[in-house]
């Protein structure tokens, strides 16, 4: 349909050819991911406003399936002749002025006060409590093998990067703290103390601060400088723009305000060839199920998070072994839900216990990337063992 019409409006004059051009393009956006496949809205500027949008970037598939429908229906009567295309400047101007109230709805909804927003971040505690209060039993020994109650340490302590974060401006600290009282999670004075002192303490995650490491390391994994943000496929995947990703775009919380004057900006912890070579090799083979890459490839924040959390690590003489296993235990803090699939498939396909389970094979892209995690959902229904996983995990905002 789309050849058909654009040659028979080529035809006709220049303006109306654009007017089809630009409303087909647009009405695209309704495709995908709403955060991640909105592949057309950074040439609006408007791609870190998804993270910000009250019900996560959803509205911009309603409002452009709405916009594919009215495309669909005007230009299906011209290519079957129903009617004439009309020469006059309302109808040319028509779509012009819809693609307009669109982009204005879109700038609009960030302003949404946040009672009417929907959650997207503070999920993994009430999923812990609903599966406590769900009185199934096998359900909730899993969950607390995969967010196990009393936290899981890695072999890394914060040292001073909150500090220096706040320092070069990655992180606002009064927009920081404002973040997270409209959650209802205050930041606790352990927390600010880690954000203003630092600490030499061991970083555990727990159900209570999974939401605030995975913003607090977002913010490192964007600043710290790396091979991997400078040479690596946030590059080459972007053509030398990597401020159109969740990950860079998304982070609104800086002192500046524009993301990307703090992106790879300093060596907040350094690294040898030997350390960044073990960062890359063990971020290639880890995957989350929020898309398909790995955590090579950070273009949304749980990618990025993880990326901090695997420098800060390389850089305290952590082996290859600890970063896979604090990977796979930060990743199912992040996404409970899909970590409960996959724990339950090596559960009831190889009889393995999710403490037993290899944490690469765990992260694979097999099991643990999107496509993974849907051939896991489609194996736990199709052979009939498919539990009711708790609800969580985070999305791709702050």
């Amino acid at each position: 349909m789309l050849f058909s019409i654009i040659e028979e409006k080529k035809n006709v004059s220049k303006g109306s050819f654009i007017q089809t051009l630009g409303s087909l393009l647009f009405s695209a956006a309704a495709t995908g991911c709403s955060v991640c496949s909105a592949f057309l809205l950074p040439a609006l500027g408007i791609a870190a406003s998804l993270t910000a949008l009250p019900f996560g970037g959803l509205e911009i598939k309603a409002l452009s399936i709405l916009l594919l429908i009215y495309a669909i229906y005007e230009y299906a009567k011209s290519a079957n002749g129903l009617c004439e295309i009309s020469k006059k400047i309302f109808p040319q101007l028509k779509s012009f002025i819809l693609l307009l109230l669109f982009i204005v709805i879109i700038y609009s909804l960030p302003k949404v006060p946040p009672q009417f927003r929907i959650r997207m971040q503070n999920e993994t505690v009430s999923a812990n409590q609903q599966v406590k209060n769900s009185g199934q039993t096998q359900n909730t020994v899993l969950f607390n093998q995969i967010n196990p109650p009393e936290g899981y340490e890695i072999n890394a302590s914060f040292g001073d990067i909150g500090p220096q974060m706040i320092d070069m401006g990655v992180i606002d600290l009064d927009k920081f703290k404002m973040t997270y009282d409209k959650s209802g999670q205050s930041l606790t004075k352990e927390q600010l103390s880690i954000l203003t002192k630092g600490s030499n303490q061991k970083i555990k995650i727990t159900p209570e601060n999974s939401y605030f490491l995975l913003n607090f390391f977002w913010a490192f994994g964007l600043a710290n400088k790396s091979k991997l943000l400078t040479e690596g496929d946030m590059i080459t995947q972007s053509n030398g723009q990597p401020g159109t990703f969740a990950s860079t775009g998304g982070w609104t919380l800086t002192k500046s305000g524009d993301s990307m004057q703090y992106y790879a900006k300093r060596a907040l912890v350094s690294l040898t060839a030997d350390q960044e070579k073990l960062v890359y090799d063990v971020a290639s083979n880890v995957y989350r199920p929020c898309c398909g890459n790995s955590t090579a490839f950070p273009d949304c924040n749980h990618g990025m998070a993880l990326l901090g959390i695997y420098e800060l690590m390389a850089s305290q003489g952590a082996t290859q072994s600890q970063m896979y296993q604090a990977g796979k235990y930060m990743n199912s803090f992040w996404f409970p839900s899909n970590a409960f699939d996959a724990a339950l498939y090596f559960k009831s396909k190889y009889g393995q216990e999710f403490k037993d389970i290899d944490p690469k094979a765990f992260l694979s892209k097999d099991i643990f990337s999107a496509f993974g995690a849907q051939s896991v959902k489609t194996y736990l229904v199709e052979k009939g063992i498919q539990e009711k996983p708790p609800a969580g995990g985070g999305g791709c905002g702050v």
